[in-house]
């Protein structure tokens, strides 16, 4: 399995949303930290909803090895997958050991397919300053 990708357009047939459940004191909402999704026959696309190079998990959780985790996330993540996708034999299974193995401190929406069509995610064309 190769690298993820940062991509400029991604074209999804099935996604799931990963979330971190922060320690319960006190109560707050799961933090969504990336968008994880396929297309048959291609490698598994994340999509960092947080900067995953400078990610501060310390406001989340005081738990060592989730800080550790949550300093290096896509370290952290891309070997959680490879070794459920070597496991499992195909990306789809990998990302579905993925979702159910790991629904404690972080929180997998189910994995949902993309209707009749690809799924497209773009980023924002910069603006341009006013003349």
């Amino acid at each position: 399995m190769s690298k993820p990708i940062e991509p400029e357009h991604v074209l999804l047939e099935f996604y799931t949303i990963c979330s971190f459940q922060p320690d319960p004191e006190p109560a707050s909402q799961p933090l969504p930290l990336f968008v994880l999704g396929y297309r048959e026959g291609s490698e598994p696309v994340f999509v960092w909803l947080v900067d995953k190079n400078h990610f501060d998990g310390s406001r989340l959780t005081k738990d060592s090895y989730w800080l550790h985790a949550l300093g290096n996330l896509e370290e952290y993540f891309f070997k959680k997958l490879s070794k459920c996708v070597a496991e499992e034999g195909c990306v789809r299974g990998g990302i579905e050991l993925l979702v159910s193995t790991y629904q404690k401190q972080l929180s997998f929406s189910p994995l949902t397919p993309v209707a009749d069509h690809a799924f497209g995610l773009r980023r924002a064309e910069p603006e341009l300053a006013p003349a």
